[in-house]
């Protein structure tokens, strides 16, 4: 568990907002003394930066949507109730309704625990005009039922249950799960049908420990997807245009405000994305030591950082030349790992004849495509790039379907890598 500043120190940087609230000093200066307070340094800048706009939005009564320790909302609640009345009081009560409201969806025990905090604060103090009852009641309904679905199964998935399921071997999986903890990002290269899509989401339930979906987003890049889809932009509506968040700013959000929990946003055909255009200036902030830096989101003006607990999945297909070579920009920010074809693999093996294939049929599948992917290997054109992939063979199939395999999803990936000859 995190070392939390004690009830001395927040004394101390509550003082300090009040101060900077109160046009004493200015915002750094204060933030600056914030980081002195902290002398076991707990927290960055941005954090105490964070903070200060909780305050600021706590005083105005208005919402905010930056989550921050249960402990410290509660204390600032309590102290503005303390040393500004009941009215103020009051506005610090409407401001962090809101955010409940918006954190529910994504820290369902924070929010509850927070509830009951202002609960007791509202009893406390007599406050009449301000509920916190039936906040969630339609979210719980929803909630409850999910509960009940999941509760008949064991959701829980590790590092031997993706060893079962991957054809890759554990000295790999190792690797990957180094790589991916230590950079942050990660991308699987390799042709169509090796499995890349499937790995990234099995690697995300190894690391979770379950088989949570709530936790992982993905999505499909290509060459119209722009930063307006991504982070945030104007989408138009039926009257107007209106300031949307993107996926990745949303998933950002829901990330940081469950810091004990690993997120994993999954990206498909990566490289077929305009990069510089998608992320904008949010690619220095995905690099590893730039977590929880924050910058100013040039729509709305707000600072804006990518957690610490979230963890980048890009998936490359090396077979379609029509795509660029990925720049040195997003290159550097990733680390490559390639996925090859699976044949000949002893786990690929004993798949297919999970699958009750016969042995001469797995012979040949594997005998022949390490035939063929050597071919395609030493081709001065095409390379390892361009192998063919062992999942066109996943599913449970005899000989008839394997020449039709062959015949008509196969042989036109040939011809067309050879169309000249």
């Amino acid at each position: 568990m995190k070392e939390e500043l004690n009830n001395e120190q927040l004394e101390s940087v509550y003082d300090v907002m009040e101060q900077i609230y109160n046009g004493e000093i200015k915002r750094t200066e204060g933030i600056n003394e914030c980081l002195k307070i902290d002398v076991k340094g707990i927290y960055k800048y941005s954090s105490f930066n964070f903070l200060y706009g909780i305050y600021r939005c706590m005083r105005k009564g208005v919402g905010f949507k930056r989550s921050f320790k249960l402990n410290v909302l509660q204390f600032i609640i309590k102290k503005i109730g303390k040393l500004h009345g009941i009215k103020e009081l009051e506005k610090s009560l409407i401001s962090t309704k809101e955010y409940i409201k918006y954190h529910y969806p994504f820290n369902k025990d924070k929010s509850d625990n927070l509830v009951k905090v202002c609960k007791e604060i509202i009893e406390k103090n007599n406050i009449k005009d301000i509920s916190f009852d039936n906040l969630f009641e339609d979210e719980k309904t929803d909630d409850e039922e999910i509960t009940q679905t999941n509760d008949k199964s064991d959701n829980s998935y590790s590092k031997e249950n993706f060893l079962n399921e991957v054809f890759i071997s554990e000295e790999k999986y190792d690797t990957i799960y180094n790589l991916l903890k230590r950079k942050k990002n990660i991308i699987f290269q390799g042709s169509p049908g090796v499995g890349k899509t499937f790995l990234a989401k099995k690697l995300a339930y190894s690391i979770i420990g379950e088989a949570d979906d709530s936790k992982i987003k993905m999505v499909q890049f290509h060459e119209s997807y722009s930063y307006e889809d991504f982070i945030i932009g104007y989408k138009p509506t039926d009257k107007n245009f209106e300031l949307k968040n993107g996926v990745f700013y949303d998933f950002c959000q829901k990330a940081s405000s469950d810091m004990d929990n690993d997120y994993f946003f999954i990206i498909d055909e990566i490289n077929r994305g305009n990069i510089s255009k998608i992320f904008g200036e949010l690619l220095m902030l995905i690099e590893a030591d730039n977590r929880d830096a924050e910058i100013i989101l040039p729509y709305n003006n707000e600072s804006f950082s990518v957690p610490n607990n979230l963890y980048i999945i890009g998936m490359m297909n090396t077979a379609d030349r029509s795509i660029a070579v990925i720049d040195y920009a997003l290159r550097r920010r990733f680390c490559f790992v390639d996925i090859e074809p699976a044949f000949g693999n002893e786990k690929f093996i004993n798949y297919l004849k999970e699958k009750n294939i016969n042995d001469n049929l797995i012979n040949k599948i594997n005998t022949k495509f390490i035939e063929l992917n050597n071919i395609i290997k030493n081709d001065k054109i095409l390379g390892r790039g361009c192998t063919i992939g062992h999942s066109y063979f996943c599913d449970k199939i005899d000989e008839e379907e394997y020449k039709n395999i062959i015949e008509y999803e196969v042989a036109p990936t040939l011809r067309e890598y050879w169309f000249d000859n």
